[in-house]
């Protein structure tokens, strides 16, 4: 039955969709900024070799000693050009834009100007005046990488307020018990500087155990604060941390932990440090950044070229429908989306004019559990004769591709829910609105009507929505096609 703190955890959602967009465009611009430094970094490099007398040691060089020089430092634009567009290639390859350890930035660096300016010049190095030839590679090698990290070094501290990679303390919620959050307004006051106090928010000993107070509040701090980072400090109970991460994921909050043997047993926790000390991420929004682009980009192409490809069989049902049973071809229905937002879901229509209105009198024949979360029944009575191998062949999604175009569902995602199952969720099944719904999904290849426990559809989709990547969306859509053909569970 909805809650208060259910409606309250909705609410919050569409603030952590909005902290989404914010921090992927920050991600952007602190991304853009380091790339153009790197550049003009490295172009001011190779303008300061260019302009040194260099003529000096071409005899040392061997007799081709003028073409190797040339090939090292570029002396014009389109050169430099194909020069700079390398290194930045090896610099991205080598994960200097991506990685969190800070620390090993300096080596990784190392590498991709290494192999961005040794390698293509390996088999000339070893040619006549070797020695003079290692020596100018390795002098053009270690300019340009104690510039890079100079300049890195310099701009992490003037991007520190947009760095998408640091905890701010200004968006940090600090949760614990009430100990461990006056021992740390103590640490911060004490000794000669006075440090921030990020927000807090404290835990009693029944904090989140079933009929305690809690949650509602819990969200209301975490959308005060504007928290995008949470940090748990001090012990708390199993109960405690589970609902602590659905609300963080609610907000669209990371969620860190100071090192604990507890927090060892999770998911492979990563680690990232914090003013040197190590801090264990536990949880991270289901899609961030680049990943929302990325899926976003993938749902467009692939809805135009499957609503071109197939658009002969759309005309074909839709005239099918139109002919054999009265009533429109399409069937709308409003269901609930990423968030909690409704929007109404098209169909090709496959039962008769009053569908709706009769489900009632059939609940009884609900295929899954008692809390009638999802229904579905077999042979049933309101299908048309071309709506059952509509259902069956899944044909009558294929205008949810309308869908997906106006950014209402994905073609890989959650089911989508109706509002009248959404009223018996509860708070853990809430996971399934943190991404667009899908024409097609983990519970559709898994199985579709042959899983009838509603936990395990959720289960299918909370890995789903943890673990999202690029791959894993292809190959459920490739799993989809044998899914489909099969009919298994379909109906």
């Amino acid at each position: 039955m909805t809650t208060q703190a259910h409606l309250t955890r909705l609410e919050l959602r569409h603030r952590a969709l909005d902290l989404q967009r914010r921090r992927f465009w920050r991600e952007v611009s602190y991304g853009a900024i380091i790339v153009a430094a790197d550049v003009l970094t490295l172009s001011l490099v190779f303008s300061l070799f260019a302009m040194l007398p260099l003529e000096k040691i071409v005899p040392a060089l061997g007799p081709d000693g003028q073409s190797f020089l040339m090939g090292l430092i570029p002396h014009n634009p389109p050169a430099l050009t194909r020069r700079l567009t390398s290194l930045v290639f090896c610099l991205m390859a080598t994960g200097t834009y991506t990685q969190t350890e800070r620390q090993s930035i300096p080596w990784r660096a190392f590498i991709a100007l290494l192999l961005g300016l040794a390698l293509p010049r390996w088999t000339e190095v070893w040619g006549p005046g070797v020695i003079t030839r290692w020596v100018a590679v390795g002098a053009v090698l270690a300019t340009a990488w104690a510039a890079i990290i100079m300049q890195r070094r310099g701009l992490a501290r003037a991007l520190s307020p947009i760095d998408p990679r640091l905890l701010d303390v200004a968006r940090t919620l600090v949760v614990g018990p009430a100990a461990e959050i006056e021992r740390l307004r103590r640490d911060r006051t004490d000794g000669h500087e006075s440090r921030l106090m990020p927000a807090v928010y404290e835990l009693s000993a029944q904090w989140g155990e079933p009929g305690a107070e809690g949650m509602p509040e819990l969200y209301d701090r975490l959308a005060d604060s504007n928290a995008e980072s949470l940090v748990l400090v001090g012990p708390v109970s199993d109960v405690a941390l589970q609902s602590v991460l659905i609300a963080a994921s609610s907000a669209g909050a990371r969620v860190y932990a100071t090192r604990r043997e507890a927090f060892r047993k999770l998911d492979e926790p990563s680690f990232v440090l914090r003013r040197s000390e190590p801090l264990m991420l536990l949880s991270r929004p289901a899609l961030v950044g680049s990943q929302l682009v990325l899926k976003r980009v993938m749902d467009l192409v692939g809805a135009v070229i499957t609503g071109i490809v197939l658009a002969p069989v759309l005309l074909l049902v839709a005239l099918l429908v139109r002919l054999t049973s009265p009533g429109p071809v399409f069937f709308r229905q409003v269901r609930v989306g990423l968030g909690g937002d409704p929007f109404v879901c098209l169909k090709f229509r496959t039962m008769v004019a009053d569908a709706e209105l009769r489900q009632a009198a059939l609940a009884g024949a609900n295929i899954h559990d008692g809390e009638q979360r999802i229904f579905k029944m077999p042979d049933d009575p309101r299908l048309t004769p071309v709506g059952k191998f509509l259902r069956r062949s899944s044909l009558d999604e294929l205008p949810q591709l309308w869908n997906v175009l106006k950014g209402e569902m994905s073609l890989v995602g959650p089911r989508p829910a109706l509002p009248s199952e959404v009223l018996r969720y509860a708070p853990h099944h809430f996971v399934r609105f943190e991404v667009l719904p899908g024409i097609t999904g983990p519970w559709q290849v898994g199985g579709r009507n042959a899983i009838r426990d509603f936990e395990e559809v959720v289960r299918l989709e909370a890995e789903y929505v943890r673990g999202w990547t690029l791959w894993r969306d292809i190959v459920i859509l490739l799993r989809t096609v044998p899914a489909v053909m099969s009919m298994k569970g379909a109906f």
